[in-house]
C-alpha cells in the first residue's frame, strides 16, 4: 500500500512498469522473442483459479485471525469507500454496495498498473527460470526479486503498513513468495501470463485492501495480516502447496 502523501501516482506507475520495460530491453538486447511471453489467454479456468486463490488466502488468514479473537472485524471502512459515491451513491452504503463498488471499479485500475510488473515476471522471469530449475525455486527466486524489488519503497517509508523493518522485510517477503508460488504453477500449467496478471490484481485488492480494511488495525494486526504479516504469507505457502500437488 503506497502513502499517496509521499509519493505521485505517475510514480507509481512508473515504478510498476519498469519491469515491463527491462523485459523487453533485455529480450532485444538477446534477440530473444517477445511473442514468445505467453500473450495467449490459455484455458479459462486457470484464470478463474487466478482470480479466486487470494480470495481463498485472505478468508483463511483474515478469517482464522477474525474467529480467534486476534483481530476484529470491521464495516465502517468499506460502507464509507468513495468508489460508491463515485457511482452515485450517498455515503455511508450498505456493506454489499461499498464492497461490489470496489471490486467493479477498482479491478480494472489494479489490472492495469499490475500489468507492466507482470509482463516482467510472468511473461519474461519465470518462463526462463523454469527452463533450467524447479517450481519451486523459480517461485522462490522470482519471489525474492520481486520482494527486494519493493525494499527500497518500504525502507523509505513509501509502501507499507507501519510495521518496523525487522518484520516488515520478511513477512512482506514471505507474502511475495507465496503469491510466486501460486503463479509460477499457474504460469506453467497454462502457458500464459494472464493469470500471474490477474492473481497480481486479486491479490492487490483482496488480501493487500478489501479484507485489510476490514480490520481491525490494533495491536499486531498488520504484523500478522497485510502484504507484510507473517501469517498471510504462511498461509499463501500451504495454499499454494495444496494447489501445486493439486495439479499435479
Amino acid at each position: 500500500m503506497f502513502n499517496i502523501s509521499k509519493v505521485n501516482t505517475a510514480m507509481i506507475i512508473i515504478m510498476m512498469w519498469t519491469p515491463v520495460i527491462s523485459a523487453i530491453l533485455t529480450s532485444l538486447i538477446y534477440k530473444d522473442k517477445i511473442r514468445n511471453f505467453g500473450w495467449e489467454l490459455g484455458k479459462f479456468r486457470f484464470l478463474v483459479y487466478a482470480f479466486v486463490l487470494p480470495i481463498v488466502v485472505s478468508l483463511i488468514a483474515y478469517g482464522s485471525l477474525w474467529i480467534s479473537g486476534l483481530t476484529e472485524i470491521s464495516v465502517d471502512v468499506v460502507v464509507n469507500y468513495n468508489w460508491a459515491s463515485m457511482l452515485g451513491f450517498d455515503l455511508p452504503v450498505p456493506f454489499i454496495i461499498g464492497l461490489l463498488s470496489k471490486m467493479l471499479l477498482a479491478f480494472p485500475l489494479i489490472f492495469f498498473a499490475v500489468l507492466g510488473e507482470e509482463i516482467g515476471w510472468s511473461g519474461f522471469l519465470t518462463p526462463k527460470l523454469s527452463k533450467i530449475s524447479s517450481v519451486a525455486v523459480t517461485s522462490l527466486i522470482v519471489g525474492g526479486c520481486w520482494a527486494i524489488w519493493h525494499f527500497p519503497a518500504i525502507i523509505g517509508g513509501i509502501y507499507g503498513y507501519g510495521t518496523p523493518l525487522w518484520i516488515a522485510l520478511p513477512g512482506f517477503t514471505l507474502v511475495m513468495i507465496g503469491v510466486s508460488f501460486l503463479r509460477t504453477i499457474l504460469r506453467l500449467k497454462s502457458g500464459s501470463l494472464w493469470p500471474g496478471v490477474i492473481i497480481h490484481a486479486s491479490h492487490n485488492l483482496y488480501a493487500v485492501e478489501i479484507f485489510h480494511n476490514l480490520t481491525v488495525k490494533e495491536g499486531y494486526a498488520s504484523y500478522l495480516v497485510s502484504e507484510t504479516g507473517i501469517f498471510l504469507g504462511i498461509v499463501y505457502i500451504i495454499v499454494a502447496m495444496i494447489f501445486w500437488k493439486k495439479m499435479k
